[in-house]
């Protein structure tokens, strides 16, 4: 999704752009469409990421291993970490001049209920998975600001047309498979994908080397986001609000059955128990970058219509 958006606003401004992917489909159709030139790859395969980055000047590292419900954490790394490191060996070796990496706020490891912002420590002891794996990979991706230029975008919860995660929640509000909800009082970090893709242009052409920067609009709750959900599409709002203690127990439940199933979940447990983990500020880009947010009813009244035409 994010890569997709990257992708359109490059070759809508006239950039040569190249795209690497594992496999084809819909998005990458469009984009040849649109005239970019697709080549296959992984990015745990160094040969085939050496093959694809010659050439370029500039790199919008977007692949990654995002799944929460993802049992092998293993993984996280070996595609996460792994993959930026021979992205960054082949952006050397070919005197690559720019590099991006699309991080995530889950490797700030915020402390619960603060207001976290670029200088975030991570808070007690990292545990295998995506967060600490993005950590990682910024770590990675820093050190290497002696051969090129390179910038981290952390951005919220990512919704919007092409959405695989997030937007499950909202396709489950809209077939009324959510009388309740939980965790109302929780903030809830979101951005818009528009606002991710122009975000990150920004970030590489303005942003400081090194650095990261939060892309986020400003939090609203849970329960705000399910009123604003209702408004934009004309259904009703939850009215049963379940306390943090039952939601809690119901999702460790809901995992256990579906480990013991092979099954997927509607909504992973795993998203629902991290919901709401801090208020992430997303200022800088917009100080530093002038990166101007997507109005967020408009953004998310642009998100329900594709959903509902898709449908």
């Amino acid at each position: 999704m994010v890569g997709g958006a990257i992708a359109r606003m490059l070759l809508g401004r006239g950039e040569r752009v190249r795209v690497m992917a594992r496999t084809r489909g819909n998005v990458t159709d469009d984009l040849v469409t649109l005239g970019a030139e697709l080549v296959s790859g992984e990015v745990t395969d160094a040969e085939s990421v050496a093959a694809a980055v010659e050439g370029c000047s500039d790199i919008y590292h977007c692949a990654a291993l995002v799944d929460p419900f993802h049992w092998n954490r293993d993984d996280y790394d070996r595609i996460n970490v792994g993959g930026t490191r021979n992205l960054l060996e082949a952006a050397r070796s070919y005197g690559v001049r720019r590099f991006l990496h699309m991080s995530s706020i889950a490797a700030l490891g915020a402390e619960p209920g603060s207001h976290a912002d670029e200088t975030a420590v991570p808070y007690g002891p990292w545990k295998p998975g995506y967060g600490k794996s993005k950590f990682l990979s910024e770590e990675l991706v820093r050190a290497s600001t002696d051969a090129m230029h390179v910038v981290s975008v952390n951005p919220a919860v990512v919704f919007g047309p092409g959405d695989r995660h997030f937007v499950r929640l909202i396709e489950a509000f809209l077939k009324g498979r959510l009388p309740v909800i939980a965790f109302a009082d929780r903030p809830l970090p979101l951005v818009y994908v528009d606002d991710v893709a122009r975000g990150s242009l920004l970030a590489l052409e303005r942003g400081e080397s090194g650095s990261r920067y939060i892309l986020a609009q400003p939090t609203i709750t849970v329960g705000e986001f399910f009123l604003d959900l209702a408004v934009t599409s004309g259904r009703r709002p939850p009215r049963i609000h379940l306390p943090d203690w039952i939601a809690i127990a119901g999702a460790l439940g809901w995992s256990v059955v579906s480990l013991a199933r092979r099954r997927r979940p509607p909504i992973s447990s795993f998203t629902a128990l991290r919901i709401g983990s801090a208020d992430f500020d997303g200022s800088r880009a917009t100080r530093e970058l002038e990166l101007e947010y997507t109005d967020f009813n408009g953004a998310l009244s642009k998100t329900v219509r594709a959903l509902e035409q898709a449908n």
